[in-house]
This record gives C-alpha cells, structure tokens and sequence, in this order.
C-alpha cells in the first residue's frame, strides 16, 4: 500500500483542493495510507484573526477566490471567506486528538469547510469545539488534551519534520518517502504522478 505524508495547514487553500484529490483517489481505488503533518502557514497570526484585504491586495484577494471557487466546483466546495486569515496552531493540536480518535479526516474536512466556506474563525476555542462536536467528538476531553500540553511535542516534531523534508510550499504530499509531489494539479495528472511514485 502507499504511504503519503501531507503537509498541510487550515488557511491553505490549495490544501483544501489537496484533501479533495486525496479523496478522489479512494474512490477510485486506490488505496493509500495519508499522514496528514501540520505546516503553520502563519504562526503570528493573532487569535482574533485578520482582514485578508489588509494583508493582501482586494483585487488579488477577489481574484484567487474566483478561480479557487472554479477549481473547487467539481469537489462541491466553494471559497467565499473574503475577509478572514486566522491563526491555525489550535486547530492543529485539536487535529492530533481527532487523529487519536479515528476522525482526522472528518475532523479536516469540516475545518477546511468552516475556514474557506463561512470564514470562521478556527483560532476561536468555541469555533473549534463546534466544529469537532458536529463529527462526534467530546470538546471537553479535547480541550483537557490540549491545554495539558500534550500535542505540543507532536506539533514541534512537525515543524523539524518540514526543514527535513525541505518543505517550501503545501501541499507537498511525500510519497512512500522517495517521490515529493507539491501543488495541486488536474486530478488526472495527480493520479498518475501518485500513482507512478509508487511503482
């Protein structure tokens, strides 16, 4: 079977289109073993989050929204968060704790969807413990995880695991530890270059 390690962060979008072409590929088939790593795209982005547009150009911002939307049309999932770029470091520790209880790719899915479909604001505790209640799991038991201090580790290991794996821009989707595949591209095309990284 192959084995994938996906570096990824929350605010990505491509990432998002990233889990989609993942997805794709077990319906179709293919079976494969994901190890989703955190990449904190950000990580001084404060808590309470920022205006997009006064990090970015508005014209810029617009303008990736529309053909992230077009490219996201055929997975079913849209890109309205105009306005929202918010710290993702929690997010992440909550992922390691829905990993731990077999729903990280519920648990992904539904933070993409909260971040880039209604602009959320995943840094918020509350907005966190929303999102992890609507897939079954028990905020109050991941909250206590998270506020020992028992991912923190975990998510320090992920930060030297991207310097060794040379890790410059998510997704990179590290196949059976020999083949780098970064970006995103036509399913098709990921297909046979997944595919082929494994033979």
């Amino acid at each position: 079977m192959l084995k994938v390690k996906v570096f990824s962060d929350f605010a990505c979008p491509y990432c998002y289109l990233g889990l989609c072409l993942l997805e794709k590929l077990r319906e179709d088939g293919i079976e494969y073993e994901a190890e989703w790593i955190p990449f904190e795209l950000d990580p001084k982005a404060p808590v309470e989050g920022m205006d997009l547009f006064d990090v970015y150009p508005k014209e810029y911002v617009l303008k990736n929204l529309d053909m992230l939307s077009r490219r996201g049309e055929k997975y079913g999932i849209k890109f309205n968060n105009k306005n929202g770029k918010f710290n993702t470091r929690r997010a992440h520790l909550a992922g390691y704790f829905a990993k731990e209880n077999g729903k990280y790719d519920e648990y992904a899915k539904a933070m993409f969807k909260a971040y880039f479909e209604y602009g959320t604001n995943i840094a918020d505790r509350g907005e966190i413990d929303i999102i992890a209640g609507s897939i079954g799991l028990d905020a109050e038991s991941m909250n206590e995880a998270i506020d020992s201090g028992m991912y923190d580790q975990k998510l320090e290991e992920a930060n030297r695991a991207s310097m060794a794996y040379g890790i410059e821009s998510i997704p990179t989707f590290i196949v059976n530890e020999k083949t780098k595949l970064t970006g995103i591209r036509d399913y098709e095309r990921f297909k046979e270059d997944f595919v082929s990284a494994g033979e």
